[in-house]
């Protein structure tokens, strides 16, 4: 005897044929929606995800890069806009009698640019990538610290 779910007849038996390729694809779309999905699509798409915190002395840019090499990463620094660019790789993806299930990890180039609210110190930039994660410590200008001013009574 076949069951069926009340809200997925197909969870216990396939379609097959035109019909299981649209359910599919109705789907695909509704699971970027749904909230309790921590992988929906929706989600997916800003890549790589950053951490940004701000300390007395500089600014500092946390980025999760799993699965690619430093010589990969490049980063620039222009006025007070930093962008981190690359591309992360499948190497499994082309080999011969490899047959690939599923693919949730992005592939592809990547650019981000975040615009700093200070000038930064260009010379006294550190970059740090370990266990797929790149820090950078972006050091404010001395020129851009926030001054104290002095206001004489006449």
């Amino acid at each position: 005897m076949t069951q069926f779910s009340l809200y997925r007849p197909w969870a216990a038996a396939s379609w097959g044929g035109p019909l299981e390729q649209l359910r599919q694809e109705v789907g695909a779309v509704l699971n970027r929606f749904d909230p309790g999905s921590t992988l929906s699509t929706a989600w997916r798409g800003v890549f790589p995800a950053v951490n940004f915190y701000e300390t007395a002395d500089a600014y500092v840019l946390m980025a999760e890069l799993p699965g690619i090499e430093s010589k990969d990463i490049n980063i620039s620094l222009e006025r007070s806009t930093v962008t981190i660019e690359g591309e992360r790789k499948i190497d499994y993806a082309n080999q011969e009698g490899v047959s690939l299930h599923r693919r949730e990890r992005q592939t592809g180039r990547f650019r981000r640019a975040f615009e700093l609210p200070a000038a930064i110190d260009a010379d006294k930039v550190e970059a740090v990538h370990r266990n797929g994660v790149l820090m950078l410590r972006l050091p404010k200008s001395p020129e851009d610290k926030p001054r104290q001013i002095s206001v004489q009574a006449s």
